[in-house]
Parts: structure tokens; sequence; C-alpha cells
């Protein structure tokens, strides 16, 4: 039953995603990289350092006149490779932070609905039922992310680079659960 078949019979439509994955290195670097050039807080917090040390070494030139014009372009130069190196670095160590804390749960089931999102670390169970256990479970209202974006294999909620959510659409349930949660993240969150 689609979203307009549910309509017609007077009920809620289904509101809930599911998805079951495991963390991967590879989709928190992709997820830094489109933060970092496609997004304009991205953008703005990678290029605002190096322009201000730009502009410094333009202070610099203006206070010590002896600098001469070469001095002034390595001095800018310099100032600007160092400071796009350290902010590169920087956020590559938070983001692999980030993998190695949701990595070492394991296999991951994420439930997005109305009221937000739950992560359950999905454990093996010796049951010879062959059930899943659920340990360290891990939900967050809408509020803890305010921004989303999307990648052609994630989702990836955040409010900055230290409150990052990498969901990867390889783990959806089925082709409907990766709609739905466009639909709920367009519903709660501002898409940058």
């Amino acid at each position: 039953m689609d979203m307009n078949q549910a309509a017609q019979a007077g009920s809620a439509p289904p509101r809930t995603a599911r998805f079951e994955y495991t963390p991967a290195e590879a989709d928190y670097d992709k997820a830094l990289r489109r933060y970092t050039l496609g997004t304009w807080p991205g953008r703005t917090r990678f290029m605002l350092l190096p322009v201000l040390l730009g502009a410094a070494a333009g202070l610099v030139r203006v206070m010590l006149w002896d600098l001469g014009e070469a001095g002034l372009i390595a001095v800018g130069v310099t100032a600007v490779l160092a400071t796009l190196g350290i902010r590169h670095w920087t956020r590559r160590s938070r983001m692999r932070g980030l993998y190695e804390a949701d990595a070492a749960r394991g296999a991951c089931r994420t439930t997005l609905t109305e009221d937000g999102l739950t992560t359950v670390a999905v454990t093996a169970s010796a049951d010879p039922a062959g059930a899943d256990d659920e340990d360290d479970e891990d939900g967050s209202g809408w509020r803890g992310y305010p921004w989303w974006f999307e990648t052609p294999e994630l989702f990836v909620l955040t409010g900055s680079l230290e409150h990052f959510f990498v969901l990867p659409k390889r783990g959806a349930a089925s082709p409907e659960d990766v709609d739905r949660a466009r639909a709920l993240f367009t519903e709660h969150l501002r898409r940058i």
C-alpha cells in the first residue's frame, strides 16, 4: 500500500524507515568530502581561517615594510597552505574518530520515526533460533541534527563537524525505506 492508498483508506501512512548496515570508513570519508566542499557550512568553516590568515599576512606586510613583495607572497601562501593542511588533517582525524566509535558497535540497526532516530548495535545471538540481541541503544530526537544532506550512497545528518550521523542507503530494508527516510528528513530537518 502506498501513501495515497493509505490516505484514501483513512489510516496514517507508514512513517518508519529501517536500515541495517555495518559502518564503513569510506562512507565517512565521502560524507566529510561532501560536507566540506558541497555545503555552505562546510565551505565557510573550511575557508574562513585561511582567509583570515591571508589577511594577517597582509597586515604583517603593512607593519614590516622590509618584507618586500616576494616576502609577502611567500608568507601569505605558506600561511594559507599550512592552514588548509591543518584543517584537512583535523577534519579527517575527527571523522576517523566518529567512524571508529560507530565501527566499534559492529552491525547497526537504525530506525527512523516521527520522533527521531534510534540506532542499536546488533550482535549475533547464541540463540538457536538465530534471533539478534540488541545492545548499546542510542536514540536522538530530530533537534540533535538540524541539517541533512544526501549523496548517491548516503544520508548524512549534521549540526556541525562534531555531530555527524552517516546513514548508508545500502542498509535500507527496502527501496521504500530510502524514500520514507528522505521524507522524514525533509519534514524535520533543513537540507543543506
